[in-house]
């Protein structure tokens, strides 16, 4: 059975939450320019809810299983049919937190990322006011695996993917009632990096364009004129 019909966003309090961390995503995609893109998430459809005019090519994919993704290709999260180096921007919603793995799933995805590309993450924060009724709300999905943004930041440093912006983004809503939270209490975290470039810098000594001073010599047999 696919994941998506297991998922708890079928709820429309949770399928909300999901819509605002698609608009808090849509502007940071329509921005990048390259080749291709690969949109992953929870539920089937993901990429197609985020526009990107100025990408080449997209691949959506979504969790069909633990571990197993389907959509454009079918294969295991942790072994991308793709080639090094070969995506210009990468988005991945929640879909590591039903994951055993969500390391190898990382490594995958920098894998596939172009030096210079970018990608952007979003997950369940793992602590706050909400998480009650989170619980609540899970009470029948098991297997939910929340990890903060701090740990997805400094594992991505150490793989040569530097973040430059992260956020939290939702606003709590239980049915008809919404609460309202200062930005470090919401929800959902956003992060967005870059992958360093590969290519080294090389060093070169400065010329310098100021030309010497020429000492003057009296050609052989020359007499100085006196006075």
């Amino acid at each position: 059975m696919p994941l998506t019909a297991q998922t708890p966003f079928q709820t429309a309090a949770l399928r909300q939450w999901l819509q605002q961390e698609t608009l808090a995503l849509a502007p940071e995609c329509a921005g990048v320019f390259g080749r291709q893109g690969l949109f992953i998430g929870c539920e089937q459809g993901f990429g197609l809810t985020l526009s990107s005019p100025m990408l080449g090519r997209r691949f959506g994919l979504h969790m069909a299983a633990p571990g197993q993704l389907a959509g454009d290709v079918h294969c295991a999260a942790t072994e991308l049919p793709f080639a090094d180096e070969s995506f210009r921007l990468i988005v991945l919603q929640h879909a590591f937190e039903w994951m055993d793995d969500a390391a190898a799933l990382r490594s995958e995805l920098v894998r596939v990322l172009e030096p210079g590309g970018i990608l952007m993450v979003s997950g369940f924060a793992r602590f706050g006011p909400w998480r009650p009724w989170l619980a609540w709300r899970l009470q029948n999905f098991g297997g939910l695996r929340c990890a903060s943004a701090g740990s997805w930041r400094r594992a991505l440093a150490q793989d040569g993917v530097d973040t430059y912006a992260q956020r939290r983004v939702g606003q709590l809503r239980a049915d008809s009632l919404a609460l309202g939270l200062p930005s470090a209490l919401r929800p959902s975290w956003l992060l967005l990096a870059r992958k360093r470039s590969q290519t080294a810098l090389t060093w070169v000594r400065p010329v310098s364009l100021k030309p010497r001073g020429v000492r003057a010599r009296l050609a052989s047999g020359a007499q100085r004129a006196s006075a």
